[in-house]
C-alpha cells in the first residue's frame, strides 16, 4: 500500500481587479477551472474566494460615452453570468459596484473598487480552518496580513504577475508564484 502524504489545507483569495490589467495587456485569460485543478493538485482546497467590482452605470459611461443603455445592460448581464459560472464551480464570489470619484488635480473621474478590507476579514475569519493562505494579488496593501498570518504559523503563498508584484509583498511571503509562469497550465 502506498504511503499517502496528506495535502495541506489552503484557502485561496483572488483579488481579480489587481490582476485584470496584466491579463488584458498580456492578451490571455485565466481558465478558472484549470486554476482550481492547479490548486487542488497541491492542496486540499475547499474554499476559493473571488473579489471583483461590478461596473456602475456612471462608471461604464465615463469609459464608453458612445455606448447605449442597452449595451450597459448587456455588459452587466454578462458580468452577472460570469459570477454565476464562478459560483457553479464553488467559488465564493464577493462583488460590489465600482466607485466613481472625482479627481480635482486631474480634472476627471477615477474608478476604484477595492476589496482589501473584505479579503482581509475573510482571511482572518477563516484562519483557523486553513494551513496555507494563497493570495492571488500583487497588492502591497496585503503585507500586514501576510506577516500576521505568518505569525500565526500559516504558510503564505502569493500568485501575481512579476511586473505587478509589490517588492515588499514578495519579500514577506513564504512563496511567490509568478502568474506568467502559469500561463500554459491555467490559461485559455
Amino acid at each position: 500500500m502506498a504511503n499517502l502524504v496528506k495535502k495541506p489545507k489552503a484557502y485561496i483569495f483572488i483579488d481579480a481587479s489587481n490582476i485584470h490589467y496584466y491579463i488584458v495587456k498580456a492578451n490571455w485569460k485565466i481558465d478558472w477551472v484549470k486554476f482550481k485543478i492547479f490548486c487542488e493538485k497541491r492542496y486540499e482546497a475547499p474554499k476559493f474566494f473571488y473579489y471583483e467590482g461590478i461596473p456602475s452605470k456612471s462608471q461604464y459611461f465615463d469609459i464608453h460615452p458612445e455606448h447605449s443603455l442597452s449595451q450597459f445592460i448587456e455588459m452587466k448581464k454578462r458580468k452577472l453570468q460570469y459570477f454565476k459560472f464562478l459560483k457553479s464551480i464553488s467559488f465564493k464570489v464577493r462583488h460590489k459596484p465600482v466607485s466613481r470619484v472625482y479627481d480635482n488635480t486631474a480634472g476627471q473621474f477615477k474608478h476604484k473598487c477595492n476589496f482589501d478590507v473584505e479579503l482581509t476579514i475573510d482571511a482572518l475569519n477563516n484562519s483557523d480552518d486553513y494551513d496555507v493562505f494563497v493570495l492571488f494579488s500583487g497588492d502591497g496593501d496585503f503585507i500586514k496580513l501576510i506577516k500576521y498570518l505568518k505569525g500565526k504559523k500559516k504558510k503564505t503563498v502569493v500568485i501575481a504577475p512579476s511586473n505587478r508584484l509589490s517588492w515588499n509583498l514578495e519579500k514577506a511571503a513564504n512563496q511567490v508564484i509568478y502568474l506568467e509562469d502559469l500561463r500554459n497550465q491555467i490559461g485559455k
